[in-house]
C-alpha cells in the first residue's frame, strides 16, 4: 500500500508541475496475431529524485499504447517470461516511441524514436537467439564484439550495463570498460543504467588480498598471509546454499591434492552473522587441512568490500603478491587458476 501511495504522489507531483512534457509514450504495432501482456519497468526521475515504476503493456491484436512519466531520460525494460529483460528502450520526455515487428520475442522487434534505439534494435535483432538463450557467456561475447568496434559509442556503455553479465566474467568487463573513450563513459549514461557496482566513469578492479586476521574454528583467530603461500584460494559462502556441498567436496579433494598446508592457503569463509549458522555445517563435512573461517559482518566488512566480495558462493584465487587472478562462482575455473599459480610459483622457486 505504501508503494502504491508513493507512486501516486510521485505522478501527481509530475502532473502538477507541468505537464505533459514529463511524459513519454510507447506505441506497439506488432503483427495482429499477438495477444500477450509484457511487464515493463523503468526509473522515473527528476532533479529531486525518482522511483522505480512497473507496468504492463497489454498487447491485443498486435496493438498497445503505454504512457510513462519521467522528466529525465530513462531506460524502459521489457520482459518476456524471464527475470532478464528481452529488450531495453531508451526514452526521453515528450517522445513517442514506435515499436514494430512480428513474433512474440521483443528482441526481434524494431524500436524507433531516436538513434540509440535504432542502433540497439539492430544489435538485438542480430543476436535475438543468443538473448533468448539466456546464456551469460554467449551474451557477453555478443556485447564484446560490439564494444570492440564501437569504443566511442554510448550504446557500448549501455550494453555493458544492461546486458553484460559482470558476475560471469568480471575481468572481461574491466578490460572492455577500459577500452571505452570518455564520451562513451560520460556519467549521464552510467547514471541512466543505475548499476550499483559501476557508478563511476572509471572501472576499478577489486583490491589485492592483504594479510588479514579472521575468526577461526580451531584457533580462535588465524591470519591469512598470501606472501607465505604459493597460491591462495578463498571460498565464501552462506548457509542454506545447495551448491555448498559440491564446493566442500571439491575443496576436500583439492586439499588432498596439495597436502602441504604450509605452502598454500585454502580457506572457506562463512559470511553469516550468526555463529551457529557458521559452525553447524562444519560438524558434518569433515574438511581437513582447510582453514575454517568466519566474517560475521559479511559483505559489509571493510575487507570484503576491498576484495570485491558482493555475493556468495564466490571464489577468489590469488598469487603470492595477493593479486586476484580469478574471482567468480565457477569451481572448475577457480581450481584451474589455483593449480596454475602454484605450478608457476614452484617453477620460479626452482630456478
Amino acid at each position: 500500500m505504501i508503494s502504491i501511495i508513493r507512486i501516486f504522489l510521485f505522478i501527481t507531483i509530475f502532473l502538477l508541475a507541468g505537464c505533459t512534457k514529463n511524459e513519454f509514450r510507447l506505441e506497439f504495432d506488432i503483427d495482429d496475431k499477438l495477444n500477450a501482456n509484457y511487464k515493463i519497468s523503468y526509473y522515473a526521475s527528476d532533479k529531486r529524485g525518482g522511483i522505480m515504476i512497473e507496468s504492463v503493456a497489454p498487447i491485443a491484436n498486435g496493438k498497445a499504447s503505454v504512457k510513462g512519466i519521467t522528466r529525465n531520460p530513462a531506460l524502459v525494460y521489457v520482459f518476456n517470461n524471464s527475470s532478464e529483460p528481452a529488450a531495453v528502450i531508451y526514452v526521453e520526455r515528450g517522445e513517442t516511441v514506435m515499436i514494430t515487428g512480428s513474433g512474440s520475442n521483443p528482441a526481434q522487434w524494431t524500436v524507433g524514436g531516436n538513434e540509440i534505439n535504432a542502433e540497439w534494435s539492430k544489435w538485438r535483432n542480430s543476436n535475438a537467439e543468443i538473448i533468448a538463450s539466456g546464456k551469460p557467456a554467449e551474451i557477453n561475447k555478443a556485447v564484446e564484439k560490439f564494444v570492440d568496434s564501437h569504443t566511442s559509442d554510448p550504446l557500448s556503455t549501455l550494453l555493458m550495463l544492461t546486458s553484460f553479465s559482470r558476475r560471469d566474467n568480471e575481468q572481461l568487463f574491466l578490460d572492455l570498460w577500459r577500452k571505452l573513450d570518455k564520451n562513451a563513459r560520460d556519467v549521464k549514461w552510467i547514471e541512466l543504467a543505475a548499476r550499483a557496482e559501476q557508478t563511476e566513469p572509471y572501472a576499478i578492479a577489486p583490491g589485492p588480498l592483504r594479510s588479514m586476521a579472521l575468526r577461526s574454528l580451531h584457533n580462535g583467530v588465524d591470519t591469512i598471509r598470501p606472501s607465505s603461500a604459493k597460491g591462495t584460494l578463498l571460498f565464501f559462502w552462506n548457509s542454506g546454499q545447495s551448491s555448498r556441498k559440491e564446493a566442500i567436496d571439491s575443496l576436500r579433494k583439492l586439499a588432498k591434492e596439495y597436502p602441504d598446508s604450509a605452502s598454500r592457503i585454502i580457506a572457506d569463509i562463512c559470511l553469516e552473522a550468526d555463529s551457529i549458522s557458521w559452525k553447524s555445517p562444519l560438524r558434518s563435512d569433515s574438511l581437513k587441512n582447510v582453514a575454517r573461517m568466519w566474517v560475521p559482518a559479511g559483505m559489509s566488512d571493510r575487507r570484503m568490500m576491498t576484495l570485491g566480495v558482493k555475493r556468495s558462493p564466490f571464489f577468489i584465487v590469488t598469487n603470492r603478491k595477493g593479486d586476484q587472478k580469478y574471482r567468480g562462482s565457477e569451481i572448475s575455473e577457480a581450481f584451474s587458476a589455483f593449480r596454475t599459480i602454484v605450478k608457476s610459483d614452484t617453477v620460479k622457486a626452482g630456478r
